[in-house]
């Protein structure tokens, strides 16, 4: 029989003390896994040039960032690198003509920005890993270059050599 008349496990310890033990197991069980933390990945951190279109915004807003100035995720106050070329253009906006059909035109007072950054990453199969965060081509988002705050679209990622 398991447990005898005297609520003895097996006739060799009382039922109580067996669940207070299994508790006290479990405990350290758990105790052993957090202090250990997750498995451990080793981050290669590589110099990257990620690229961030925009194909209408503000001239003021143009104005306001510059080569060498910071670019930051907005959301996550993340450093995405310093910017190393504006490449500005007329507005890129498009529109349906008379017939229906699409046409690109410019908007007086906007243009079209990429901008240009380099920094330091880690490459994964989708895209780039900083800091925990990951990003990819066409991924959206709110950035700060400069003095301007920009909604944008990420337009490629590459390795440098």
């Amino acid at each position: 029989m398991i447990i005898d008349k005297d609520a003895k496990l097996f006739g060799k310890i009382n039922i109580v003390d067996f669940c207070i033990i299994l508790v006290i197991i479990a405990a350290a069980v758990f105790v052993a896994i957090k202090l250990k933390g997750g498995s451990t990945v080793t981050v290669v951190e590589k110099p990257i040039e990620m690229k961030f279109y925009v194909p209408d915004i503000e001239d003021f807003r143009v104005e306001a960032m510059a080569v060498g100035d910071n670019l930051y995720d907005d959301s996550k106050n993340l450093f995405l690198g310093k910017i190393t070329n504006l490449d500005i253009q007329e507005a890129a906006i498009f529109n349906a003509d008379a017939q229906g059909n699409t046409i690109k035109s410019n908007k007086e007072g906007y243009s079209s920005v990429e901008i240009t950054t380099e920094l330091k990453a880690t490459p994964f199969e989708n895209g780039i890993l900083i800091a925990g965060n990951r990003y990819g081509v066409g991924h959206s988002l709110t950035i700060r270059a400069g003095k301007s705050f920009i909604y944008l679209r990420i337009s490629g990622i590459k390795e440098l050599d």
